[in-house]
């Protein structure tokens, strides 16, 4: 009789070695999330790779994709994209029947000799990680989401009566100017770039993300070849109104991020927008769209529910747990001056 396979830990730090694995794996978690597929670890990740993959034998089951740096010669791990890409439901991740085993294998690796800190900003709300490490999946944030009807044209219809009215007004008023509508294809998914890029140079608080646009570009370009992200572009006679770009992943659309313009002639155009790229992914037969992570005022019109994210964090070894506690005090007395302010 065959036992149990044994577990092993691969840790790599050039991720193309065992991106065919983890794509199988990041595919078949409860969630799969754009922010845990190939494309957006092998581009977007800053610090160095450490990549985990859980071996059951010689079969892929689980793992967790970290980049690291040394603070105060502390090793930080944190997930690929962290902070201003904005990723969330990033976590330690395992194929169904298997997240004891992965969950084991990730706790003895992380309390191998030496200080490190984790920090996954973004979790899910019942984090893996957090409970292989025996610590706490503080709340951080929310994700609005709505369920889709995969075929159908009922988005707007199910929306609120002011929403539908709004959209609709708009509708109207860019089709006198002439709107049209455009996806891009690999040959044109450059141009939808540089338009995106073009309409956030007139916001001063887009400067953040337009300085991440260097990693994001080849990342949504890989994935948009892969089928698994859309962008699209909105003109209004022949300037562009408003760019979305958004992934595409088992069926659940989530949309990253939206550029609009400024003048008053485009208003509502960022809304039409969204609508159009909703109805169009339901009716190829997506079941859901995500807003992600953030509780920006305009995704209520988009979606009535909400999945909470979590921040995991954790430490192992006395330099580790000293940093960490520091961090957490430089937080609480930012908190407090931000309440005496």
């Amino acid at each position: 009789m065959h036992g149990d396979p044994a577990s092993s830990v691969l840790v790599r730090h050039d991720f193309d070695s065992e991106a065919a694995g983890w794509a199988r794996i990041s595919h078949q978690v409860p969630h799969p999330a754009p922010f845990t597929r190939p494309w957006w670890l092998r581009h977007v990740a800053r610090g160095t790779p450490t990549h985990l993959l859980v071996l059951a034998g010689e079969e892929p089951v689980g793992g967790i994709a970290l980049t690291g740096r040394r603070v105060l010669g502390v090793e930080l791990l944190r997930p690929a994209g962290h902070g201003v890409p904005c990723p969330d439901h990033v976590d330690l991740v395992a194929v169904p029947g298997h997240e004891e085993r992965v969950a084991a294998a990730f706790a003895a690796w992380f309390r191998r000799p030496g200080a490190r800190v984790l920090d996954l900003a973004g979790a899910p709300e019942r984090s893996l990680a957090a409970r292989a490490l025996g610590v706490a999946a503080r709340p951080m944030d929310v994700a609005p989401y709505e369920p889709l009807e995969p075929g159908g044209d009922g988005f707007l219809a199910s929306r609120s009566a002011s929403f539908r009215r709004n959209v609709r007004r708009t509708e109207t008023r860019l089709a006198r100017a002439g709107v049209r509508q455009w996806t891009a294809t690999g040959a044109s998914v450059a141009a939808a770039l540089d338009a995106f890029e073009a309409l956030h140079r007139d916001r001063p608080d887009r400067a953040p993300l337009l300085a991440q646009m260097p990693r994001l570009r080849p990342a949504v370009t890989e994935a948009l070849a892969g089928g698994e992200a859309r962008v699209d572009v909105l003109e209004v006679g022949e300037e562009p109104a408003a760019v979305s770009i958004a992934f595409v992943v088992a069926g659940r659309l989530a949309l990253y991020q939206l550029a609009r313009s400024t003048d008053r002639a485009h208003d509502g155009a960022g809304t039409a927008l969204l609508v159009r790229v909703v109805e169009q992914a339901a009716a190829a037969g997506c079941h859901e769209v995500d807003l992600l992570r953030g509780e920006e005022a305009y995704k209520a019109g988009f979606a009535s529910r909400r999945r909470v994210l979590t921040r995991v964090r954790a430490a192992h070894g006395a330099r580790g747990r000293l940093l960490l506690a520091a961090w957490d005090g430089v937080r609480r007395l930012n908190a407090l001056r931000r309440g005496a302010s």
